[in-house]
């Protein structure tokens, strides 16, 4: 059985993007171009490929436009990361950068560390996945190449200070204010560019959810109807965590909520939120010599996200990105 951080990774790969590679002058079929970008095109069939294995759960879905309305979203989700993905793969050829074979292996042998699995078990979850090991370590390795690029093109932006540290500490760490809530979520999604008509018509979605998720069981709704391909799978779980870790509207409705009690919906970045509280706990203070390391880390990958959502802006702004499906 591979662990939970595991399967995240097996999960992610399977999503990430392909490089495109040159088509034969000769071939004969033609295929469908999703989006250009630069130079390089994303094809509708990588799309279905990667969009393939996260849509049996909405062909569980029996409203038929409830359905289309699920599938078109994941194939656009999928889409513009796949798009990302070329910028960055297209800024690693810019920056000269490579992974040699001995590091995908290195990679491979720590996930199998990381899950205590070995070989055969690890060709297993992939055949599950529906991958081969030739594209795994294809996958791995531009997600080695993403994670490169970002280090140099977005690490050298993220500092974050023994000031910030210590004030955190002192927020959120220290003695009673150490509060940590667990919750799930539903999320329903704004299409990019939407007028505020399609914004209307999601909210009333959201608003059909709420209504719903405070009778129904929480996590098969979730199941069901979030757009959100990173937790959906686990019933909207997104663990336990304290303030200053989501955006400022959806952090001040769950910390103002309940265990037990199904709220929203909240509009947050690109869609509208209905959140469950499961627990709410307040854990022992540690000294901050004892946290600061941790703290430290948790911040920065925070700044990283964000600095990287500005990173892939630029990079959009520069290079000629045509969607087409």
């Amino acid at each position: 059985m591979i662990g939970r951080r595991g399967f995240i990774l097996l999960t992610s790969l399977a999503a990430a993007a392909p490089a495109v590679a040159p088509r034969p002058a000769d071939a004969r079929m033609v295929e469908k171009i999703a989006a250009v970008v630069g130079e390089n095109v994303v094809l509708a069939s990588e799309v279905e490929e990667k969009a393939g294995p996260l849509m049996t759960d909405i062909s569980k879905v029996t409203d038929p436009d409830k359905r289309a309305a699920r599938a078109a979203a994941l194939r656009r989700e999928v889409l513009e990361r796949l798009i990302d993905d070329e910028l960055i793969l297209q800024q690693a050829a810019e920056l000269k950068l490579n992974v040699t074979s001995e590091q995908i292996d290195a990679s491979i042998e720590e996930i199998k560390k990381q899950n205590s699995i070995d070989d055969d078990q690890l060709r297993e979850a992939l055949r599950g996945q529906g991958m081969s090991m030739a594209t795994y370590r294809a996958d791995l390795k531009r997600q080695l190449l993403r994670f490169r690029v970002l280090n140099i093109a977005v690490g050298s932006r993220v500092n974050v200070s023994d000031e910030e540290v210590k004030a955190y500490y002192e927020r959120h760490l220290k003695g009673s204010a150490n509060v940590q809530v667990r919750a799930s979520h539903i999320f329903i999604a704004i299409p990019d560019g939407a007028d505020l008509a399609t914004t209307e018509e999601r909210r009333g979605v959201a608003n059909k959810v709420l209504e719903r998720a405070k009778t129904e069981d929480f996590a098969k709704l979730a199941r069901e109807v979030s757009d959100d391909a990173a937790t959906r799978a686990d019933g909207g779980d997104l663990g336990y965590f304290g303030k200053d870790m989501l955006p400022k509207p959806i952090e001040e409705l769950v910390f103002a909520m309940k265990p037990g009690e199904v709220r929203g919906p909240v509009r947050a970045d690109r869609g509208f939120h209905v959140i469950k509280l499961v627990d709410r706990k307040i854990k022992d203070a540690k000294p901050l010599d004892d946290v600061k390391d941790d703290t430290r880390m948790q911040l920065r990958q925070k700044d990283m996200e964000r600095q990287t959502k500005i990173y892939l802006a630029e990079l959009r702004k520069k290079t000629l990105v045509d969607i087409r499906y």
